[in-house]
């Protein structure tokens, strides 16, 4: 029974280990002996080791493990790092959390259908719109500035070499055609009530020209003057290559060169008759008279050189030009815009009969 007193029992993983036993035996010493001996400090170094060989079988205190400290160390170490060591201190920001969207507003999201829908749609008109402007423009327009030009700069040169003028004009526009018999029966109406309108030969579509100026600014001017009478109108470039033909005389080329320059100060004076200007005296229209009455002196000699239509052309583009000079004459003793109409239409006219001198030359 006192042995059992001092026995420890020890379980691991539900088996029992052995250990060792100490027991207490009653020691018997002669009395005699502790006089000669102190066995006091070999009693004490005796006990020592007896505790030392009990802290190996009981555990210390040491090895416990502290869930409740490991647990605030965890939390202090999950916090956000700061810079000076304090964590105490550091800002108190959400940790490892997404930011929660402002005021709880959606960004709206685009359905991918109503983009296709869109972009579609832009494609077609696009589509239309190149479509009309070449119905109205035609292959042989260059679109050029619209600004203010003088009747030197609008001047066209020939090269040399016998090449013809290169004649560009901003046309007035009324409408274009695919028939000649609609386009006809609608500028017969337009001359109904005074007003100039011609039709181009050769082109697909056919185009009704209603009035020509020397520029943007001038071309603006008549298309203006159109308003009042309900006539829709498109302002365009149009421009007759000359430099195509090549190969003629010399005579025949100055002829068109004159000829094109004596066009283009006829057409300023009837821009400027129409706007109200004050272009049109006495001494301009009689230097107007003078250049158309040199061209039909030397066209017969410039003209002996074309032969077929590209003859019969240039002398219904040489008629042209005298009539619209007298137009203007007839304007500055009458005052009647009529006249000045009028002069416009036998300038488009001579317009189409210099094309067609061009296209037969060809």
């Amino acid at each position: 029974m006192n042995q059992d007193k001092y026995r420890i029992l020890v379980r691991l993983n539900g088996k029992e280990q052995s250990v060792k036993e100490l027991t207490q035996d009653k020691l018997e010493v002669d009395p005699d002996l502790l006089k000669e001996h102190d066995v006091s400090k070999e009693i004490v170094a005796a006990r020592e080791h007896d505790e030392s060989e009990a802290s190996e079988i009981i555990p210390q205190p040491d090895n416990i493990i502290d869930f409740g400290r490991r647990h605030e160390e965890r939390k202090r170490n999950g916090q956000p790092f700061w810079d000076d060591g304090n964590r105490d201190k550091s800002p108190k920001l959400p940790y490892k959390r997404k930011k929660k969207p402002l005021s709880g507003v959606r960004t709206p999201k685009i359905p991918f259908i109503l983009i296709a829908a869109i972009f579609s749609a832009i494609v077609v008109g696009l589509g239309l719109g190149t479509m009309v402007l070449t119905v109205f423009t035609g292959n042989n327009v260059s679109i050029v500035d619209g600004g203010e030009t003088t009747i030197d700069e609008a001047i066209p040169a020939f090269a040399e070499g016998g090449n013809f003028p290169t004649l560009t004009l901003e046309i007035v526009q009324g409408g274009a055609f695919t028939e000649m018999a609609k386009g006809e029966e609608v500028v017969a109406r337009i001359h109904e009530q005074g007003l100039p309108g011609t039709l181009t030969q050769g082109t697909d579509p056919i185009y009704m020209f209603i009035g020509a100026g020397g520029d943007r600014a001038q071309a603006k001017k008549i298309s203006d003057l159109y308003t009042g009478y309900g006539q829709e109108t498109y302002l365009k470039t149009y421009r007759i290559d000359g430099q195509s033909v090549s190969g003629q005389t010399e005579e025949t080329s100055v002829w068109f060169a004159n000829a094109i320059s004596h066009y283009k100060e006829v057409l300023q004076l009837s821009v400027d008759g129409l706007s109200g200007g004050s272009l049109i005296t006495e001494n301009r229209v009689k230097q107007i008279e003078d250049e158309a009455s040199a061209l039909r002196a030397e066209r017969d000699q410039a003209f002996s050189h074309l032969t077929g239509e590209s003859q019969q052309h240039a002398l219904a583009m040489g008629d042209h030009l005298v009539l619209a000079g007298e137009m203007l004459k007839e304007y500055r003793s009458s005052s009647e815009q009529e006249a000045l109409w009028k002069s416009q239409q036998a300038l488009l006219d001579a317009l189409v009969s210099y094309e067609q001198v061009i296209k037969a030359l060809q």
